[in-house]
């Protein structure tokens, strides 16, 4: 996808409080929470929170673009199947959802302050140790998610409504009902960032009610949920090998 789309698709206001104090770089007006200064010369909007690098006149995230010795700009190398596995950050204009990680919970990606993992264990030792699992939200790169129970879990993109999820443990010991849409339409870029068929963001939309917790939605169009957001979505490295679960529900 063009830079001038990510730029207009991922742009996101901010409101800034009476106290933010009205900037300058050079002679055009700013506010920090919305636009870094380089040079004092150049300036390139922040999106999901996080600030973007001029390129030869062209603002970009660093996080899917490269900018390059003679000024263009190119996509970073994309991630194998056989990647490391990792966890899923927010990042958004919303100090609420800013930096959280993504949780399954009843099958589903959530994130928010009460978003939370729920998950299953089957002790049997020595094979399967419940106390040995972190019991945090960890996928895989093939599309699979980091659990021991037979069968494996994935995680996907649901084509009907657009949400981002797993399917259930147990079915058969062929991974439960979407597995075949397991990784589908999604591009992890070498610095992390997790894209849905080019996009560049994905849609936290509230949960009713009022809590702190937002499910996250592929923006495929097909799609009739309200009070939503757009963030990105970070791809990052888990570090522990048994940072997954046995399964989660």
């Amino acid at each position: 996808m063009a830079l001038k789309s990510l730029l207009i698709l991922g742009a996101v206001g901010v409101a800034h409080g009476q106290s933010e104090q009205l900037q300058f770089c050079g002679s055009a007006p700013y506010y920090a929470s919305e636009y870094t200064c380089y040079d004092n010369n150049t300036l390139c909007p922040r999106l999901y929170g996080q600030p973007t690098l001029p390129c030869s006149g062209s603002c970009y995230s660093p996080d899917m673009y490269q900018c390059r010795d003679d000024g263009q700009l190119q996509l970073l190398p994309v991630h194998g199947a056989s990647g490391s596995a990792f966890r899923l950050e927010a990042h958004s204009s919303n100090p609420a959802l800013n930096k959280r990680l993504a949780e399954v919970c009843n099958l589903q990606f959530n994130v928010g302050a009460d978003a939370e993992t729920c998950v299953y264990c089957y002790d049997a030792p020595p094979r399967f140790v419940c106390s040995s699992y972190q019991n945090e939200t960890v996928l895989l790169p093939s599309g699979a998610m980091s659990v021991d129970v037979p069968g494996s879990q994935y995680w996907f993109v649901d084509p009907t409504t657009g949400r981002l999820r797993t399917t259930a443990a147990g079915k058969g010991g062929a991974g439960g009902e979407g597995r075949e849409h397991a990784g589908e339409g999604v591009t992890i870029y070498e610095e992390g960032y997790f894209s849905y068929d080019g996009w560049s963001y994905w849609l936290a939309c509230k949960e009713p009610g009022g809590r702190g917790l937002y499910r996250i939605f592929a923006p495929t169009g097909n799609s009739d949920q309200n009070d939503c957001e757009r963030i990105k979505l970070v791809a990052v490295p888990s570090t522990e090998p048994k940072e997954g679960a046995y399964s989660y529900t």
